[in-house]
């Protein structure tokens, strides 16, 4: 993977971040011709799933600024979240879809199966990694 360029979104943890984060990838693509429809489409619903969860779990009341940076390469596109928020409690090794008739916890499984890639860690902040899958 050849990094291309790179574009940065900054926002905070409230619902309208899900629409501005759904806009800056609509703008993304659109300078970007050579990304394939389906790689656009699985990155739009694997970060959905990732900034809802920002948006409903790290917050818990208190204000929390979102960074995500979109890397368009020649054969893949990294999206990098960071958000200041409290620790996600979660572990992706565990993570699996759950039964037909739960009403919750499909975002993070659904995520996993569209990327190549999907990370999380914890250092100062929240950051989640998700690369897509190649295409060339």
């Amino acid at each position: 993977m050849t990094r291309t360029e790179s574009a940065v979104l900054e926002t905070g943890a409230a619902p309208h971040a899900l629409v501005e984060i759904e806009e800056f990838l609509e703008r993304t693509w659109a300078v970007h011709a050579h990304v394939p429809h389906a790689v656009r489409l699985h990155l739009g619903i694997a970060a959905g799933e990732i900034a809802a969860n920002i948006v409903e779990h790290t917050a818990k009341g208190q204000v929390v600024h979102i960074r995500m940076t979109v890397s368009v390469l020649t054969d893949a596109v990294r999206i990098d979240f960071v958000d200041d928020g409290a620790p996600a409690q979660v572990n992706l090794d565990a993570v699996s879809m759950p039964d037909d008739m739960a009403e919750r916890g499909r975002g993070l499984p659904l995520a996993q199966a569209v990327l190549d890639e999907l990370c999380y860690r914890r250092t100062t902040c929240n950051e989640w990694t998700l690369v897509s899958k190649r295409f060339s």
